[in-house]
């Protein structure tokens, strides 16, 4: 009787420890894929990450801002411009200037901006302006990021454009100067 007790407890010892393995084996593939999840999240949210917004400089120039907002610097950055909006640019100067841009590569920091100038007020006289589209490609130095865009200009949201203080303050000084301009040749005159 005592072996067949033994028999029967080394049985039930083996299937607990089988049975326990089974759960160790399930909870190890488990934390497996957490830690995997857990190493996919912070890469990608301690990675380069940037933003393409259309600018409007100084009342005068239209650019793209391409801004890096991730946490980690950007390299091997390089901008396309769909053909079809190359070929609508009517400003020869912008043009040359995009050309020399197409396999153009560049770094953008953590928190920079790259501007793209392509157009300046004389673009609301082409009433044909297809989507401003294209991609831009950026690394790493672990993993190369691919994204495009899309902005229809005759569609984008309206540009307003108010003076800075330091501008306002300038075109008092040019008021100032002017009557100063008139009291020294009043003053010349006697």
């Amino acid at each position: 009787m005592t072996d067949w007790l033994m028999v029967i407890l080394t049985a039930f010892y083996v299937g607990a420890t089988i049975l326990i393995c089974i759960y160790n084996l399930r909870s190890t593939n488990a934390l497996k894929e957490q830690t995997a999840e857990l190493k996919r999240q912070f890469d990608e949210e301690n990675r380069p990450y940037i933003t393409t917004e259309l600018i409007y400089e100084k009342r005068s120039f239209y650019a793209l801002r391409f801004t890096n907002q991730g946490k980690r610097i950007a390299n091997h950055v390089r901008i396309q411009l769909d053909k079809e909006f190359l070929d609508s640019i009517n400003e020869v100067g912008f043009l040359s200037s995009l050309e020399k841009n197409i396999n153009k590569e560049c770094i953008i920091g953590v928190g920079n901006c790259y501007n793209l100038f392509f157009a300046s007020n004389e673009i609301h006289q082409n009433h044909n302006k297809p989507l401003l589209s294209g991609r831009i490609s950026y690394s790493d130095g672990k993993e190369t990021y691919y994204d495009e865009f899309q902005i229809d200009l005759d569609s984008y949201a309206t540009f307003f454009s108010v003076n800075s203080e330091s501008e306002d303050i300038l075109n008092e000084m040019k008021k100032q100067t002017k009557e100063l301009e008139k009291i020294q040749k009043a003053l010349s005159a006697r």
